[in-house]
């Protein structure tokens, strides 16, 4: 699973007309460096080609994932920790998913679906739901789907495995390797995948889906002298099988049971997933963000925090209710449920988001710019009051910090119009952006940046395009952030088919 990026254009539409490089780019390692890299599903063999219609992306609150098609009326496989036990409740939740994002495809439009959670296991990171319509609709229509081999875990040791997933929640790859080896009930191959590949088919060479990927490759072990040692773990086909007839786990939540306070915090995606804004506590109907609300409090109190990572673990219940609050009724609509509070938890809200700026700005001098900008935004009752309220309280946050300028900041300032800082100007600052020391390890925000200012008409479009074109063919940019710039020119209308 990958998190959404909450602050990028990608979803605006640009008016781009033009063509220019693909994600990747053409550039060759050096001779003898062996690098790990994705190819799209129009470049696979026939059955994996025909098996990838399928696989659609699946994004729930703030998430988003790989999933595919099993049944020929909805059945949607994935992992357990993409629509699971700490995603979705028994009763169902909501979720967007897109059939054929991929390159050369025409640009479709998600759809929100409601998924009722059919088989869950936790041990093999497995969940199956049904996909309807909208709660007691029809079942979702699939005619392409996956068959389910009956294979186990030994006879897969040494075969060759195709993988079709959405890695960084970005347009459709496709990518191979060998098994290599078991560890317990899950196997190990060497095929690449990133975040957002969760729930990814395991495919063998005639499309037959004889596993699910749940796990990736991290740390600098990876690393020899001349490649990139990568891995993927899945879970073979026969134990999902067996798995389907189980029943729900324990750990299962139902929105409609009493609960805790606690457990709330602790699970308030399952709720937000599932449109449930009230949790029930002791009996009684509490407010989700309410619970949140306390939650946060709880933790801005607190005076006694022995890092950045006790802090940032404190703040949880703060950061996941921006994932509820949105107030504007002219916003793009989401797949899960978004509150509103009324106009005294407003103002309160608003103050917790700044007292969590405050926090870390005392802990290490570092800005919350998302708290100060977009949380503060999401409060406000339309768009433009919120571009407004949110270009004030960054502006604020700014004058009282004066953080140096740099593109993580820069992405923040294009989105909020505010187009100088510090007397440089934005546009000729992501225009020289190859002056910056080492300038790729922002290229993701380069690249926002560049989009931000394309979308409120300061960068011209051949400049925009320039810019993303040399990052995409840029040996030094990390694969995420070409990732990023494919679909952002996919949506704009830029990228050429090949």
């Amino acid at each position: 699973m990958s998190s959404l990026r909450m602050l990028s254009p990608l979803f605006l539409g640009a008016a781009v007309a033009a063509a220019s490089a693909g994600c990747g780019g053409s550039d060759e390692p050096p001779a003898g460096v062996r690098l790990p890299a994705f190819s799209d599903p129009a470049d696979a063999p026939t059955p994996i080609k025909t098996a990838a219609v399928a696989v659609v992306r699946v994004a729930t609150a703030g998430e988003v994932a790989t999933g595919s098609f099993i049944s020929s009326t909805g059945l949607l496989l994935t992992n357990n920790h993409v629509l699971g036990v700490t995603v979705c409740p028994k009763e169902g939740c909501y979720v967007q998913i897109t059939r054929v994002l991929q390159r050369g495809a025409p640009d479709m439009k998600p759809e929100v679906v409601f998924a009722v959670p059919v088989a869950v296991d936790v041990g093999l990171d497995m969940a199956v739901a049904q996909l309807y319509d909208g709660p007691g609709g029809r079942m979702v229509d699939s005619p392409q789907h996956l068959t389910l081999a009956q294979n186990d875990g030994p006879s897969l040791v040494g075969r060759h495995i195709n993988i079709v997933g959405h890695p960084e929640g970005h347009l459709k790859k496709w990518t191979d390797g060998v098994v290599t080896e078991l560890d317990g009930e899950w196997f190990r191959t060497t095929a690449y995948t990133l975040p957002g590949d969760s729930g990814s088919p395991v495919l063998d060479d005639t499309g037959a889906m004889v596993g699910v990927m749940h796990r990736g490759a991290v740390g600098e072990d990876l690393f020899s002298s001349s490649s990139v040692n990568v891995f993927s773990v899945g879970t073979p086909a026969a134990l999902l099988a067996a798995s389907m007839s189980a029943p729900l786990p324990a750990a299962m939540i139902s929105t409609q049971a009493d609960t805790t306070e606690d457990k709330v915090v602790d699970n308030d995606a399952v709720y937000l997933n599932g449109r449930v804004a009230n949790a029930k506590v002791n009996g009684q109907p509490v407010s989700v963000l309410s619970i949140l609300g306390r939650a946060c409090d709880a933790a801005l109190a607190r005076q006694d925090f022995q890092s950045p990572d006790d802090l940032s673990t404190a703040l949880v219940p703060c950061y996941h209710a921006m994932n509820w609050i949105e107030c504007r009724t002219d916003a793009s609509s989401v797949s899960y449920g978004t509150v509103c509070p009324a106009a005294d938890d407003s103002t309160a809200w608003a103050a917790r988001f700044r007292a969590v700026n405050a926090l870390w700005w005392g802990m290490n001098g570092q800005v919350d710019l998302y708290a100060v900008s977009f949380a503060i935004a999401h409060l406000q009752a339309t768009m433009a009051a919120g571009a407004t309220a949110g270009s004030q309280s960054l502006g604020e946050a700014l004058a009282t910090s004066s953080p140096p300028l740099d593109f993580g900041l820069a992405n923040y300032l294009a989105a909020y119009e505010m187009f100088s800082y510090g007397g440089t100007d934005l546009v000729d600052y992501v225009k020289n952006y190859p002056k910056v020391l080492h300038y790729e390890l922002q290229a993701f925000s380069i690249a926002s940046t560049s989009g931000w200012l394309l979308s409120k008409g300061r960068l011209p479009r051949d400049q925009a395009l320039s810019i993303l074109s040399q990052l995409a063919g840029d040996p030094s940019v990390d694969i995420g952030a070409k990732l990023y710039i494919e679909e952002f020119r996919f949506h704009s209308g830029a990228l050429p088919a090949r």
